[in-house]
């Protein structure tokens, strides 16, 4: 009998007979992405977003800078919106502290991000958008991050970390908006030493003439 040559094998790496494709490594990848994807969010960074009146038909939270504040840090304030808080904290962070800040936002009670969670090989990003509207000529705006450390920290002052200044050299009652990113890592000072105590920080400003302060909003973005 003579051998018959069978042809159009089809091995599940080319097309099927009736031209139809496999999809099923496809799905595969997608699910194995889809895990990734939900192991990074969760685990590895994440962010905490507060956002004022602005984003929901409403307006910055206003706040008058007058000359005997002039060259004076001082915490900024910001009213966040009903719905304005957006917390894709990692894992660890909201395990540690179900709220991820402190503070109203109010004078006299600024706003705290919480770092209880984060361990010496975290770090973090503070992000700030706000506009300065300044009432003389030539002034400057300069703004920074706030640390405060844990109770078992040496040494034991909280510290600051400086950002990029904003010169308004266009002149008096025009408004100058402003983008402030401040990297930073999770030392052993403002790491997690305990239930209740690890670092905070907040964002604070300082301007060398009087004028008004409009921010919008704050996010920490963390990777874990």
């Amino acid at each position: 009998m003579p051998i018959r040559d069978i042809v159009g094998v089809n091995d599940g790496s080319e097309l099927f007979p009736d031209n139809t494709e496999s999809t099923s490594n496809n799905n595969n990848n997608a699910r194995g992405l889809l895990s990734s994807s939900e192991v990074i969010t969760d685990r590895i960074q994440g962010y905490i977003g507060l956002l004022s009146a602005i984003y929901f038909d409403g307006e910055a939270t206003s706040t008058t800078i007058p000359l005997e504040q002039v060259d004076i840090w001082q915490d900024v304030v910001m009213t966040i919106h009903p719905d304005g808080t957006s917390d894709k904290r990692v894992d660890a962070q909201k395990e540690a502290v179900p709220v991820g800040y402190e503070g109203s936002g109010a004078v006299g009670d600024p706003i705290n991000f919480l770092l209880e969670g984060l361990v010496e090989e975290s770090a973090a990003t503070l992000r700030t958008s706000l506009t300065f509207i300044p009432d003389e000529d030539g002034g400057r705006l300069d703004s920074r991050i706030f640390l405060e450390r844990h109770s078992a920290a040496t040494p034991s002052e909280d510290f600051p970390i400086n950002a990029a200044g904003l010169a308004m050299e266009s002149g008096a009652d025009e408004e100058y908006p402003h983008l402030v990113s401040v990297q930073f890592f999770v030392g052993d000072t403002i790491n997690t030493n305990g239930k209740g105590d690890a670092g905070k920080i907040r964002f604070q400003v300082k301007s060398d003439v009087a004028g008004t302060i409009l921010m919008n909003e704050m996010a920490l973005f963390i990777q874990f």
